[in-house]
């Protein structure tokens, strides 16, 4: 029997499969139009009848007859009735939401139909592929013919119900779902055209894929942007399809054709999640490209892509703003992004490609990076971040300039040399002249701009051209000392004084904010250009010191111009510094002497710390609470001046060595030290400034001291554990200082901050100060027997073991003595937790491990002690009242 049979058959069923879906349609289309007349009936019947007016109870032409008069009663109260309101029609009654058959027959079966539409098409020429009834070309021809056919039912769909009532929003459109299922199918038979049977080559079937989405695209003007999205999906994959190999400078003109088609019709249309995607699909291939480029042809067209995709994402989404007046231009936070993550897609395109990638395509990819934001914040005042974008780029771009080919380097943050110097310096000088220029253009003009964009504008103008100097400098001179960088810092300390000096000239003729920002902005530039000067002049500088300079210069032009925004370029510069800061802590590098304190550090942490805090002061508004600048300056002086604390004893203990990799009892004794000195002097501080600065200060190097103090004093450098030699002699040694001294600042921390800080923060200062002072007077006991060395191993002799008892018993006194006198149930608990442990260690240890009269002595004055304390707490602490 032939086999065809079972084929034919196999259509017809699947021509019932298909009827049975429109026929159900069209009846929900029939079944749409008499509930709505239903409904408006039901509307009609619920109405209530019109009132008669009040004039029709006695007619003005019918008089009433004369009656005789009534005989005169004494008159009766009688009751009046209250006049009847006017009926009002009753509300309409809230619509109910959808019902379970309602979501079932309308939503739920047609996506289920269409998903198994798709499938279904698949399954039957893999089905036809498996049996052998047809060959290669008629499988083609069918998968051709049921895609046809399956686009042909969609038209005829939309024209039959889109002409019904209209559908809601909530249901899923059975056209657009049948039109898609043909388009899976269409894709599907041409792909297999070409890998499966191989009827069309690579270049065909590119160019059929290709314009089957671009096609799909075009449908989704008729049928909805869901359409839309799956023919970018297929248009921008079919380059995957087709396979490797080729040369990739097609892919260089079709992707951008396809995003570019995509961001037309979401144009024309209104669909900006179809732009969107264009835009992520852009990305992800511009990625790919950059990955996979492995020689200088494919690097080339990977970046030429980049710049393509970066400008007409750029253009697209700058374009809604082109008739956007001044007075409205807000910045865009979504235009922005787009803008940012096109800088970011380029900077990592020069960044992934390979040193054989470097060439004119390559300045030229850099070149891009810079001008595209730059551009479009300078035409589109919305897109104003533009120019900081710009700014970023020209960082990135001098960061990742091109080392030597013959250099086999490791990637780091900053390559210390470079490729055409020459062209680095002509890049890097002329995007940030342009930045400079197109921001004081726009503010000079700018005098109806939000106060927003005005300082997006001044912040790129005045940022870009010191960053691009600085990032230079560490580029080719190596932070090393550098006259012809200095006198380019000077040049720049010119033009931005010359910038100033126009801006207020021109605020004196028309005053406006966007000039005094700009005044401001220039002024603090130029500031912080000469600190620049000074660091590139002077050996041992950093840029941490420049720009905490610059911080304070720009703090004192905005108190003296009365320029309240520029406290946030204030607040920029010290989120520079805390970058600076997380990236490389030890800012001062080379050699610091060996001169205790009085070193290098002074200047690399100190002048910074100092700066920021008198910064911190000056900028702050009088008569308000402090905001964020001031509040950022005030958190950085903190932090630089806890650095130069650390390095500081770092240095000392460490013969001016501060990459040293040991550390010792000492030195975590005295930063445990100074961590707890830190958290009370900002307890006292906070009680006068009330800052949350100092507040979470106070608690976060209290925090710090803690830990310190039990981890790395109580277990990491503990000589009872490590056995290291405690150096000193017999009362006057490491122990008291590393012990001692830190143990007595948490207890006047505990004391201090009772007031103003929380429980858990006083019991852990207290906790922390008793548990130092019991290790002290445990490690100078055994210090006392056994010499500089108190390792676990060494061998105990019974008078250290009563020692001990002594000890912890006198300590507990002193401790109850102290809750005594200043009230304290918490050292008075203390107390007891020792004299408990003394307690268990006599009954435990001492009666068994003691013979003679040391372990008489121990009982005896355990009892003595224990009395005693009974005594005190009956007469002192819980005395009875006295009888009156």
């Amino acid at each position: 029997m032939d086999d065809s049979i079972f084929v034919i058959l196999a259509l017809v069923a699947f021509g019932l499969a298909i009827s049975g879906p429109v026929a159900f349609a069209l009846a929900i289309a029939q079944r749409g139009r008499i509930t709505a007349l239903e409904q408006r009936l039901a509307r009609f019947e619920r109405m209530p009848p019109a009132a008669a007016p009040a004039n029709e109870a006695v007619s003005p032409v019918a008089r009433p007859e004369p009656q005789p008069e009534p005989v005169q009663e004494v008159p009766s109260p009688t009751p009046r009735v209250p006049p009847v309101p006017a009926a009002r029609p009753a509300p309409e009654p809230k619509k109910p939401g959808p019902s379970f058959e309602e979501r079932f027959g309308t939503r739920w079966t047609v996506w289920v139909g269409g998903i198994a539409l798709a499938f279904g098409a698949a399954l039957l020429v893999r089905y036809s592929v498996e049996a052998g009834y047809f060959g290669p070309a008629m499988r083609v021809v069918s998968g051709l013919a049921l895609a046809v056919g399956l686009l042909a039912t969609g038209e005829f769909l939309r024209r039959r119900l889109r002409g019904s009532l209209p559908v809601p929003a909530t249901w899923p459109d059975i056209p657009a779902m049948v039109t898609a299922a043909g388009t899976v199918a269409l894709f599907g038979t041409i792909y297999s055209a070409h890998a499966l049977y191989g009827f069309i080559g690579p270049e065909a079937a590119f160019i059929a894929l290709g314009a089957t989405g671009l096609g799909v695209m075009t449908l989704a003007l008729l049928h909805g942007p869901a359409l839309a999205g799956l023919g970018l999906i297929a248009a921008m994959g079919t380059p995957l399809l087709i396979g490797k190999g080729g040369s990739p400078w097609p892919l260089t003109v079709y992707l951008p054709a396809v995003a570019a088609s995509a961001y037309g019709f979401a144009w024309f249309k209104g669909w900006r999640a179809l732009a969107v995607a264009a835009g992520i699909g852009a990305t992800v291939w511009a990625l790919v490209l950059g990955l996979a480029s492995s020689t200088a042809t494919a690097s080339g067209a990977a970046q030429l892509h980049g710049v393509i995709q970066a400008a007409l994402a750029s253009l697209v989404f700058a374009l809604p703003h082109r008739l956007t007046s001044p007075e409205h231009a807000k910045p865009d936070r979504f235009g922005s992004a787009v803008l940012l993550v096109a800088m970011a897609v380029l900077i990592a395109l020069i960044g992934l490609t390979p040193k054989a990638g470097y060439g004119p395509l390559w300045i030229l990819t850099a070149a891009a990076a810079v001008a595209i934001p730059a551009v479009a914040g300078f035409l589109v005042a919305p897109l104003a971040a533009g120019l900081v974008i710009a700014g970023i780029a020209l960082c990135g771009v001098i960061v990742l300039w091109v080392p030597p080919p013959s250099e086999n380097w490791v990637s780091v943050l900053i390559r210390l040399d470079t490729t055409d110097p020459g062209v680095l310096i002509a890049v890097a000088g002329l995007s940030a002249a342009g930045i400079a220029s197109a921001g004081a253009l726009r503010l000079i003009g700018g005098g109806r701009l939000p106060l927003a964009t005005v300082l997006i504008y001044a912040a790129g103008a005045a940022l870009a051209p010191l960053a691009a100097l600085g990032l230079t400098y560490l580029r080719l001179a190596q932070a090393e000392v550098s006259s012809s960088f200095a006198v380019t810092a000077g040049v720049l300390a010119l033009a931005m004084t010359w910038l100033a000096a126009t801006f207020r000239a021109q605020r004196e003729k028309t005053p406006a904010d966007a000039l005094t920002i700009g005044l401001g902005a220039f002024a603090s530039a130029a500031v912080a250009a000469l600190a620049l000067g000074l660091v590139f002049a002077v050996s041992g500088g950093s840029l941490t010191v420049a720009m905490a300079l610059a911080a304070l210069g720009t703090g004192a032009i905005a108190r003296r111009l009365d320029i309240p925004a520029l406290r946030w370029c204030v607040a920029g510069l010290g989120v520079v510094v805390a970058g600076r800061l997380a990236w490389d802590p030890m800012v001062v590098g080379g050699e610091l002497g060996r001169t205790p304190i009085f070193n290098w550090l002074l200047v690399g942490y100190g002048v910074p710390a100092l700066a920021f805090g008198l910064a911190s002061r000056i900028i702050r508004l009088p008569g308000t609470r402090a905001d964020a600048p001031p509040l950022i300056a005030q958190a950085l002086s903190l932090l630089l001046a806890a650095f130069l604390v650390f390095f500081e004893i770092r240095h000392a203990l460490h013969g001016g060595d501060i990459y040293a990799l040991d550390s010792g009892l000492l030195e975590h004794g005295l930063l445990s030290l100074s961590a707890l000195g830190f958290a009370t002097v900002l307890v006292r501080l906070d009680g006068v400034h009330g800052s949350p600065v100092i507040r979470f200060a106070s608690l976060a190097f209290g925090v710090i001291a803690f830990v310190q103090s039990l981890a790395a004093l109580g277990l990491a450098v503990n000589p009872y554990f490590t056995d290291e030699p405690v150096a000193g002699g017999l009362v006057f040694n490491e122990i008291p200082v590393a012990y001692g001294l830190p143990a007595l600042v948490a207890l006047a921390l505990a004391r201090a901050a009772q007031a103003t800080r929380p429980p858990w923060y006083v019991v852990g200062a207290g906790g922390v100060g008793v548990v130092l002072c019991f290790l002290a007077v445990t490690l100078l006991i055994r210090h006392g027997f056994q010499g500089a060395q108190l390792g676990i191993d060494r061998e105990t002799s019974q008078p250290e073991w009563y020692a001990y008892s002594a000890g912890w018993l006198a300590f507990g006194l002193a401790l109850l003595a102290y809750g005594l006198l200043r009230q304290s149930l918490a050292a008075r608990l203390a107390s007891a937790a020792l004299v408990g442990l003394s307690t268990l260690k006599v009954f435990l240890f001492d009666l068994s491990g003691l013979d003679g009269p040391l372990r008489a002595l121990s009982f005896l004055g355990l009892g003595a002690v224990l009395i005693g304390i009974g005594l005190v707490y009956q007469r002192f602490v819980f005395a009875p009242a006295r009888a009156g």
